[in-house]
């Protein structure tokens, strides 16, 4: 009972978190048993969760959240108390491309629509678990293989997964091992574990993922860890550089020329911590015969020591000026910071807030097409605050075309952005990026302009 004398006097429970990342393990962790033993206590959850269960027991109360989280991994939890669920790498299979070990159910070619992919094919497989009866851990894989996209080689990653926890198709084509270079470092807040390597051609990387015996709580379970403080800053820097509250606002510009005139243009630019940046812009293409309004949502980051920030396209950057003036280099002319401009702060767009009615238009830009321009009548529903579903019509030449899929939110660095991912009818990536919980437009990439636009009525 000293460990419970020492406990109510405040002092340090073994295996409660003081000062370090983890606590010592076996000695800490059989201590920790015996107390739970004698006070009741359910040994459940980690160290910490089990030393927070036991301080509530003896003082009274709710337990409470262990004392360091780190970087904000631990800062959410499946259940308070409760053990989380686990991603356990299975190691590096032979694949083969004209017979697949696992069909693959989702493709992506940039690493930041490859870690977009991973989440998403996570989210959908803990779904498929928790609609199992009986189903508790499954089979997440990753595969790569080169295709031509044009002229240029391209590097093309899969996703498959199965709710079947016995499924042992992976293992169709042999063993390669356990190691890898990798260090992709995908964490899941209700997860422990890591997914690391991605794979490589004619490989794929297989992890089994097990639910949390408490269950989950109605989130998106893909979603990554809340960052951690210092990457949530925006402030003034020490490094001379401009921050991006600083540059966080409303600017303007009459005319901008990126092989074609953009006039009437207009740019938002919100902060999303200290090097990465959000922005909604609006235009109107004018070269005849070629008119319309053009939109553009997307996040860019800040190119390490300058004030030049892109987005994953290398020649769609802008940089920043202490004067207020932002230059978009793959064009001529400049934007420039409205007067009445005021800083701004990231707005996180609720899934559940774009739940509703939904009328939008693709306005063709070539002028003898405007009589043609599609329009769509669709229908959202939110699955969670990262994920909604849309259905509805597109009528085009007075033929109904039927719409739906699932809209999943876009992480960035752990960030969460304003854009919802899907893919269309042929594959193809379909981005939806939302201004407000009233306004969005579809991107057909990240930060590419579109002619598609769409309000919320009800």
């Amino acid at each position: 009972m000293a460990a419970v004398a020492a406990e109510a006097n405040g002092e340090p429970l073994f295996g409660q978190v003081v000062g370090q990342l983890e606590p010592s393990p076996l000695m800490d962790e059989r201590v920790l048993r015996r107390l739970c033993g004698m006070l009741g206590v359910p040994a459940a959850g980690s160290l910490a969760d089990q030393a927070a269960a036991c301080r509530a027991a003896l003082l009274g109360g709710e337990p409470e959240p262990a004392a360091v989280a780190p970087r904000g991994q631990a800062m959410e939890r499946a259940y308070e108390g409760t053990a989380r669920g686990s991603v356990e790498s299975l190691g590096r299979w032979n694949e083969k491309g004209d017979d697949r070990a696992m069909p693959v159910k989702l493709k992506a070619e940039t690493l930041r629509e490859k870690k977009n992919m991973v989440r998403v094919g996570f989210g959908k497989l803990v779904d498929e678990l928790v609609q199992t009866k009986g189903a508790s851990s499954g089979i997440l894989a990753i595969s790569n293989w080169k295709k031509m996209r044009g002229p240029h080689e391209v590097t093309v990653s899969g996703v498959s997964w199965s709710a079947s926890p016995d499924d042992v198709s992976y293992q169709r084509h042999g063993f390669v091992g356990m190691e890898s270079g990798q260090r992709q470092n995908i964490r899941f807040p209700d997860f422990e574990g890591v997914v690391d390597d991605f794979g490589e051609e004619d490989q794929i990387a297989v992890y089994r993922v097990t639910l949390p015996s408490g269950g989950l709580r109605g989130k998106w379970a893909g979603r990554p860890p809340p960052p951690a403080p210092e990457d949530l800053y925006t402030g003034p820097r020490s490094d001379g550089l401009l921050s991006t509250e600083e540059i966080s606002g409303e600017y303007s510009a009459a005319c901008i020329c990126a092989g074609c005139p953009w006039i009437c243009n207009s740019m938002t630019v919100v902060p999303l911590g200290p090097d990465m940046i959000e922005t909604w812009r609006t235009c109107c293409l004018f070269c005849p015969p070629f008119i319309g309004p053009i939109v553009a949502g997307g996040v860019q980051t800040r190119n390490p020591g300058t004030n030049t920030f892109r987005d994953p396209h290398p020649s769609k950057i802008v940089t920043f000026s202490a004067d207020g003036t932002a230059r978009a280099t793959q064009g001529c002319g400049n934007f420039k910071k409205r007067r009445t401009s005021q800083k701004r702060t990231f707005q996180k767009v609720d899934a559940r807030d774009l739940a509703g009615n939904w009328r939008g238009c693709f306005c063709h830009p070539l002028v003898y097409s405007w009589p043609f321009s599609p329009v769509f009548c669709t229908t959202k529903t939110a699955l969670n605050e990262d994920q909604y579903e849309e259905s509805g019509r597109c009528c085009f030449l007075c033929l109904p075309i039927p719409i739906s899929g699932t809209h999943t939110r876009v992480y960035v660095n752990g960030h969460p952005t304003n854009g919802f991912d899907s893919t269309n009818c042929c594959g193809a990536p379909d981005f939806h990026w939302h201004r407000d919980p009233g306004c969005a437009a579809q991107n057909p990439g990240s930060n590419a302009g579109s002619f598609i636009f769409a309000k919320k009525v009800g």
